[in-house]
């Protein structure tokens, strides 16, 4: 990998501790806790990211390179959301050493770990095009051949969509929309980061519809999947709380854009499961809605929860 990379995801990571640090403080929690999630993060991270990949893709990676597919440092062969998991787990484990409560932690590193996310994106320019990791399909219109919309491979001598800035941005703006909740201070524990979570995971479901090396099981994009799975899971886990009339409403809603979502994704892979065939723009547009809709129901579920407890204290 290049090195520039590491350069600037190591800057990414000291600036993003920092921020962590300063929300630790105006929350009165120890600060402490920022500079020992740095260490564990860049491990679990690194660990996690590359184990993930592995045994989500086992029969491919143990089937052509044995164990030895655990140390391949291929950048194609880690896995976005595994690296995600090992610094939100390394966050949780720096609270638990300081025998501190992990949910007001988690909140206020959401918006520091949703920025992490979009430097880590944009640090995506810095590797080696040739592997076309973070980009999308060839820019036929020449308007267009221009950076951030897309990037010249001179080694194909073809410019690419660089869907890694899209991701970036959903996740730049993602940060910025929980820096402004996690600073409210209006919500129970935990729930600043569960939007967050949410809202990093959603556009990604569109974005990976978008890239041309992925993560697959056969003509299935793994981490698409994931992302779908894990807003429909957070949608689920509000509807759990709410316990009232009608509390999983929103849940079977979700459940109906998840299948609108799969059967526009068999669609763009010519594999429309009713016959009904329809133009790639419309797919794309009707996908949008669908996410849309989906994060629609992920405010109404949450706020109806707020109402409740609020009513309730």
């Amino acid at each position: 990998m290049n090195s520039t990379y590491f350069l600037f995801l190591g800057i990414g990571a000291i600036l993003c501790t920092g921020l962590f640090a300063w929300k630790l403080q105006r929350a009165g929690q120890k600060t402490s806790i920022a500079l020992l999630s740095l260490p564990l993060a860049l491990v679990l991270g690194t660990v996690l990211s590359k184990l993930v990949h592995f045994l989500l893709l086992f029969r491919d990676q143990y089937g052509a390179f044995g164990l030895e597919g655990l140390f391949r440092t291929n950048p194609t062969e880690f896995s976005f959301l595994g690296g995600c998991a090992g610094v939100v787990l390394a966050v949780w484990l720096a609270a638990r050493c300081h025998r501190t409560a992990a949910l007001p932690v988690m909140d206020a590193f959401a918006p520091c770990g949703a920025l992490m996310a979009a430097l880590a994106r944009a640090c995506e320019y810095f590797l080696d095009i040739r592997y076309l990791l973070g980009y999308g399909a060839f820019v036929e219109n020449e308007s267009l051949h221009f950076f951030p919309i897309a990037r010249e491979n001179e080694m194909l001598y073809s410019w690419f969509y660089a869907i890694f800035m899209l991701e970036a941005a959903c996740a730049l703006i993602c940060a910025l929309v929980s820096f402004g909740r996690s600073h409210k201070k209006a919500y129970a524990p935990g729930r600043v980061f569960l939007h967050t979570v949410f809202f990093l995971a959603l556009p990604q479901v569109f974005c990976e519809r978008l890239l041309g090396s992925y993560m697959r099981w056969g003509f299935v994009r793994v981490e698409q999947l994931l992302c779908g799975f894990l807003c429909f899971g957070i949608i689920l886990y509000g509807c759990t709380r709410l316990k009232q009339k009608g509390a999983y409403t929103p849940a079977l809603l979700a459940a109906l854009c998840m299948l609108m979502i799969i059967d526009i994704e068999f669609t763009l892979d010519n594999k429309p499961p009713f016959g009904l065939e329809m133009p790639t723009l419309l797919c794309y547009i009707l996908m949008l809605a669908t996410l849309a809709a989906m994060a629609a129901l992920s405010l109404w579920t949450w706020r109806r929860l707020n109402r409740k407890e609020a009513l309730t204290k």
